[in-house]
């Protein structure tokens, strides 16, 4: 039965107001619970399926469904003008929403119908998990190089820091102890560094700067803190993170044994699930 038109917009802002609070919930399991896309990603479609079953039970319409998914594909825009082949996870949220706005019906009259739309949609899913969204977040944050590094200066905050880095590979890496993403992207530069234990001509160095409202002080209580064992130095002003022509963190820089930068990395993102592998070979493909 049709709904009178006042009853129908009722219904559209509802729809409205319910997917402001999904991806409200989404936003905050990503600043609370793990900044990985591909978690935000399931977290978000089962709330969206969720959504619009329910509304699906309500009536058929297609201005309830875009009010819906509306406000998670506003928020989501602010990855994909970082990655833009992350679009198809605005893509794929939408698919989630009009399937579940017809799955009930189809169930009743389409079983068969309706459970290749589902595994199709699982199957897409994983796809874009596993493969996709990985492989383009590692192919936007990375880039290999070969330029001279810029001459740069940094402050040693504490011990195994060498200024001089003669003859070594130097791993830069440009931090803030207050970027969600450096903190996520921490443990694997850690491990990295473990697995190169046995390679001394490989110098890391966790980079600060008060550019970041970071303090000599403020940035060795946070590595103590978080048990940090990697060498930490302190950049004045950034000027050594704009010499390399980086525009954020984290940025990760290696530098050769001939002063020559051979890779860069900005940003970081769980999901980018060969980082730790692909940095170590990368690395131990240097000369």
């Amino acid at each position: 039965m049709e709904q009178p038109p006042t009853a129908r917009w009722k219904i559209r802002l509802g729809a409205l107001a319910i997917g402001t609070v999904a991806i409200v919930f989404v936003f905050a399991f990503d600043q609370i619970v793990t900044t990985d896309l591909r978690l935000i990603y399931v977290v978000g479609g089962i709330l969206l399926f969720g959504c619009a079953i329910w509304l699906g039970g309500k009536e058929w319409d297609a201005v309830a469904g875009i009010l819906l998914v509306l406000p998670s594909v506003a928020v989501f825009s602010y990855y994909s003008m970082r990655v833009p082949a992350l679009w198809l996870n605005d893509v794929l949220w939408i698919a989630v929403v009009v399937l579940g706005m017809v799955i009930v019906d189809l169930v009743r009259r389409r079983r068969g119908f309706a459970t290749t739309l589902m595994i199709a949609l699982l199957v897409s899913s994983g796809w874009y998990c596993f493969s996709y969204a990985p492989k383009q977040l590692a192919s936007t944050y990375s880039r290999t190089k070969n330029i001279s590094a810029p001459a740069f200066n940094l402050q040693a905050v504490s011990s195994g820091f060498d200024s001089a880095n003669s003859g070594k590979i130097v791993v830069l890496d440009f931090f803030s102890t207050t970027c969600v993403p450096c903190i996520a992207e921490l443990p694997q530069l850690m491990a990295v560094s473990s697995d190169l234990k046995h390679r001394r001509d490989v110098q890391f160095v966790l980079v600060a700067s008060d550019k970041g409202d970071d303090t000599p002080e403020k940035f060795r209580a946070f590595a103590e803190r978080h048990h940090v064992t990697l060498p930490l130095a302190f950049d004045p002003e950034g000027k050594a993170h704009d010499s390399f022509g980086l525009t954020g963190v984290p940025a990760l820089v290696i530098v050769d044994r001939a002063g020559r930068v051979r890779f860069t990395h900005e940003g970081y993102n769980p999901a980018e699930a060969g980082f730790r592998r692909d940095l170590v070979e990368f690395i131990n493909s240097l000369d």
